[in-house]
């Protein structure tokens, strides 16, 4: 967790200061376009096979060949992993040209993207993204074998090795065209080639590390895990064969998921690359780079840890085997379940809360210290403070419903979520192409997509929970104390009074700074008040930290 954090960390901090040396075009340049592309070649290469092999079980096959162990080879099922992570390195490189093609021709036809001035070395820059995008795909046999092993710590070590190394070589090639060129940031000519050059140092790094650490985990040599081998027979069966028709049809069903998930996921990042322009990138990305930091260190553990608690409790519920189990049991399971759901959507509730009245307030002041004056900066600020306790709410509500939802659920529910995603991407267009808001239009489009989520997953919470005969979880069991909702209403009122009434000393570095300091105070006050008034909440917090569900009430 404490690696996890710091990579996080490490991120954000380096995107800071890339956006006060190179830029902010730049950035945006690099985080929508060069990623859009990076995401592309490494998710639809990658994730459905390290999906399906997370269903091969290496112990199965300790014993089952002695021979190989004295020839220092791999095992049968270490070579089935073998093999099949091999297919991602091939497809990458196919994928990769197919994707410079349709970068390198729609670049001809934008200006922007090969005017010298604007973009210089953007060619240059793509060709190297991509050729570190497939150097990165390299390392998928050490990865698989080293999560089948169950090697979590060698990966966060070789993956903090990596961001250090990425983050040194962006700054050291920003740097150095400022340095040796004496360039504004925004004339930097080394702008888009420095995250090239951080992305090429990352994927050599990664590989080398885990070529590092992986040669003493291993029984055979490393250059064996990149050589395929047909398995003649195993203990499951496979004559003849490389990784068997089972995983293959399972690997092929996990790449039609990771189809759709790339789409849902990356839909934003497709209609700015594709309609806005380099400033309007730059703010997004500025943006979003803030708004990781709560998304990331808060919203994500907690639904991360939210997907498994409802495993292990509102999963045991299953439709198809109520017929064999007594009604009290999948009764008592589904209370819990909803227990849960009602403390997480209190705790998205108060996090709102506090970023809706503090975040939008003092988002301003945020961007003005961070050197960002626009007020199309502050103004996306102010929509991502808004949009981000929906994306906590939509985060564990998601959780619950594809831990609870049958096969065929799923791919209904998946049906839905692109149709959402849809609507978003015309919704966006429209706003960007036609009404000209910019990345704050993007957010509140994204927040509409989310708004319509929340209301199908709180519909199919509603009939999961009428069809075992018992109550859902209810929103008024949800809401804050009074008392809580008065502190955050009141130190709202306190801040905007304070503002309107010094509105001469808004760009005065001190007065911010006085301001930030009101702001903690205030902060201290809420956090206070919650501490009074929801003590039944924060002992069930506590409670279903320790598995005890069966205690949790929330008021």
């Amino acid at each position: 967790m404490g690696l996890q954090i710091f990579v996080r960390l490490a991120t954000f901090s380096m995107n800071m200061l890339v956006i006060y040396i190179a830029g902010r075009k730049a950035f945006g340049v690099a985080s929508v376009r060069f990623e859009l592309l990076l995401s592309t070649i490494l998710f639809l290469s990658r994730e459905g096979m390290r999906n399906a092999l997370l269903r091969v079980n290496v112990s199965s096959s300790s014993n089952s060949s002695p021979r190989s162990r004295l020839n220092k080879r791999p095992l049968e099922q270490e070579q089935r992993i073998i093999n099949a992570a091999l297919i991602p390195i091939a497809a990458g490189m196919a994928m990769a040209g197919c994707l410079y093609w349709m970068y390198a021709s729609r670049s001809a036809q934008s200006p922007e993207s090969l005017s010298n001035k604007s973009a210089p070395y953007y060619r240059l820059s793509l060709i190297v993204y991509i050729v570190a995008a497939w150097v990165e795909l390299c390392v998928e046999p050490l990865f698989v074998l080293s999560r089948a092993h169950v090697l979590f710590k060698l990966q966060a070590k070789c993956e903090g090795i990596a961001v250090s190394c990425r983050c040194a070589a962006v700054v050291a090639t920003l740097l150095l065209g400022h340095y040796f060129t004496i360039a504004e940031a925004d004339n930097n000519p080394l702008r888009l080639l420095a995250f090239a050059a951080g992305q090429i140092a990352y994927a050599v790094a990664i590989v080398a590390a885990f070529v590092r650490y992986m040669a003493s985990e291993l029984d055979y040599p490393i250059w064996m895990c990149y050589m395929p081998r047909k398995i003649a027979r195993s203990d499951a069966g496979l004559e003849n064969s490389y990784i068997g028709r089972s995983l293959g049809s399972l690997a092929a069903t996990f790449v039609g998921q990771s189809l759709i998930k790339h789409f849902l996921t990356q839909g934003d990042s497709m209609v700015m690359a594709k309609f806005a322009t380099t400033d309007e990138m730059g703010i997004f990305a500025f943006v979003s780079n803030y708004g990781s930091i709560p998304a990331r260190v808060i919203f994500l553990p907690l639904e991360e840890a939210s997907r498994a608690v409802f495993s292990k409790t509102a999963a045991a519920v299953n439709s198809q085997d109520l017929a064999k189990r007594p009604a009290a049991d999948d009764k008592a399971n589904a209370r819990d379940a909803r227990q849960v759901l009602t403390v997480l959507g209190k705790l998205q509730l108060l996090l709102g809360a506090i970023l809706t009245v503090f975040g939008t307030l003092y988002s301003p002041i945020l961007a003005s210290l961070a050197r960002q004056t626009d007020a199309a900066v502050g103004q996306a600020l102010v929509a991502y403070c808004l949009y981000l306790p929906l994306m906590g709410l939509n985060g564990f509500l998601e959780a619950f419903v594809h831990s609870v939802a049958s096969r065929s659920q799923l791919v209904r529910i998946n049906t839905w979520m692109v149709g959402f995603t849809v609507v978003y991407m015309v919704l966006a267009v429209y706003v960007l192409h036609r009404l000209g808001l910019g990345s704050a239009g993007i957010i509140f489009a994204n927040m509409l997509n989310m708004g319509l989520r929340i209301i199908y997953c709180r519909v199919f919470i509603s009939a999961w929970f009428a069809r075992l005969g018992i109550a859902g979880p209810q929103l008024s069991a949800m809401l804050p104390h009074p008392a809580v909702i008065g502190t955050c209403l009141g130190s709202g009122a306190v801040i905007v009074a304070i503002s309107a009434a010094f509105s001469h000393l808004q760009n005065s570095t001190v007065f911010q700074l006085l301001m930030l300091a009101l702001g903690g105070a205030l902060g201290t006050a809420v956090l206070v008040s919650i501490w009074l008034y929801e003590q039944p909440f924060i002992r069930s917090v506590r409670r279903l930290r320790s598995g005890n569900l069966g205690s949790i009430k929330t008021s």
